[in-house]
């Protein structure tokens, strides 16, 4: 079961407890929305990821650590 609740203010996707997505820029509508197109799922949704994309999200995160943390 998909849920969102707040960490440290922002709006947070869980799934059984655990953290799956944290929202940006802190659009609760969005984080709802995302929850209520999951849990209708009957099995959990895969994706599949190239190694290109891997890096660019890889790279992305790093990039928005360092803009976080500045």
């Amino acid at each position: 079961m998909y849920s969102t609740t707040s960490l440290n203010g922002v709006p947070t996707t869980r799934r059984y407890g655990h953290r799956v997505l944290g929202v940006w820029n802190e659009v609760w509508v969005f984080a709802n929305e995302n929850c209520d197109l999951l849990n209708p799922l009957e099995n959990d949704p895969y994706f599949f990821l190239a190694g290109y994309d891997l890096k660019r999200l890889k790279a992305m995160d790093r990039t928005f650590r360092k803009v976080h943390h500045a």
